[in-house]
């Protein structure tokens, strides 16, 4: 991973820390909340450090299995793509609608050029992966076009009945999912020294995924449509189930299952799996969708994918930034206790609405508990990095 995007994936890392403290602090009343909170924690993990690593990975790696010669560092999608992140968050900041349009703006034109990037790898000895990390790109370009909108009131020209449960799917079910799956593909085999499964088990886990996260955005689309929702919910289920078996299998056949690396990767899943699975009931109308849709994303983003780069980005950080043959994942017992505990505070405060506050206040300092060993992890990774480069 280039070192600018490695500094980056630290600084973000960081922010996210002391988000999740300020998320504490509003919820026991200590601080006051600004507008959009909530938002701005959750874009500073997906767009920040999330997207630090994807965009600072993928042409590498892709390259790397597809025996190609190593592109050289994009500074201009680096550039754009933060510079894209920080008009976006000051746009939430104060409801700037111009910050927004333009954080937006620049966002997507970073990700067309990654995609581009990409698109130009595959064919020959592209590893499978590359259509799991093309079509993901391709999400993220439609969660950017429906996020944007939702404040500049583009929905009703687009024909968005309900832009942001749209924009939450395209991004956790088709971007984020297709991405994590694909790394996955990758990277179990360099942990485990096995295959996550057979190539019918990899393409069924990339349709699955791509089909379901395909209805799932299209049901809110349409204003809650059940045919497209339900059928992107079982696809989405079934593929996601698949790729948690597998993935257990391979840790498991080698050996690698007592490690809370390990761990932090498959009970990350429950978290993207549990929302899926309380969907029917609010369908259904046996629970009331609005607190589950206000409040589910922030276990979503803290459970699933906070978890899932606690174990990956400090593995990929050491075997591409200091060149380790055999690193070790990320994380440690206490980061997936507080990342766990914290998540299980949250579903339950959607529930107990008097104590809502006490309960959401106490999981965020699990979550900035659960940060400290990762931001820890890079912080080692990037002195002894550096400490390298400056010897060399």
């Amino acid at each position: 991973m280039p070192v600018p995007y490695l500094l980056t994936t630290l600084l973000y890392t960081l922010v996210a820390l002391l988000a999740a403290a300020d998320a504490s602090f509003v919820s026991f009343s200590i601080f006051s909340a600004f507008p959009a909170l909530r938002w701005v924690r959750v874009h500073f993990i997906t767009l920040g450090i999330l997207s630090q690593v994807v965009f600072g990975l993928l042409p590498l790696l892709v390259a790397s299995l597809s025996k190609k010669e190593r592109p050289a560092m994009r500074w201009d999608i680096w550039l754009i793509l933060n510079a894209g992140l920080l008009s976006l968050v000051a746009g939430f900041s104060g409801m700037n609608h111009p910050m927004i349009f333009s954080g937006g703006t620049l966002i997507f034109i970073a990700s067309v050029l990654l995609l581009l990037q990409l698109w130009n790898v595959r064919g020959g000895e592209a590893p499978a992966s590359l259509k799991f990390y093309i079509t993901g790109v391709f999400y993220l370009l439609v969660g950017i076009i429906i996020g944007t909108g939702i404040y500049l009131n583009w929905s009703d020209a687009l024909y968005i009945k309900v832009p942001l449960e749209a924009h939450i799917h395209a991004n956790s079910w088709g971007f984020m999912s297709l991405v994590f799956a694909g790394l996955l593909v990758d990277f179990i085999p360099m942990i485990t020294g096995r295959p996550l499964g057979s190539k019918k088990t990899v393409d069924y886990i990339y349709w699955g995924m791509t089909l379901g996260a395909f209805g799932l955005v299209l049901g809110p689309w349409l204003g809650g449509s059940l045919p497209p929702t339900v059928a992107g919910l079982i696809l989405h289920i079934s593929a996601t189930v698949l790729l948690i078996v597998s993935m257990v299998r391979a840790f498991n056949q080698s050996g690698r299952l007592n490690t809370a690396g390990a761990w932090h990767l498959v009970s990350s899943y429950l978290w993207i799996l549990l929302p899926v699975l309380v969907a029917p009931a609010i369908l259904l109308g046996f629970i009331e969708g609005g607190p589950v849709e206000s409040t589910a994303p922030q276990a979503l983003i803290y459970g699933w994918v906070l978890q899932f780069g606690i174990a990956l980005i400090p593995y990929i950080a050491r075997r591409f930034f200091l060149k380790e043959e055999s690193p070790q994942l990320g994380g440690c017992w206490g980061s997936l206790a507080g990342a766990t505990l914290g998540s299980v505070l949250v579903w339950i405060s959607i529930f107990i609405v008097p104590a809502r506050g006490v309960l959401y206040g106490i999981a965020f300092v699990l979550y900035a508990l659960a940060l400290i060993h990762p931001l820890k992890e890079l912080a080692e990774i990037a002195r002894d990095g550096l400490r390298k480069y400056n010897l060399a």
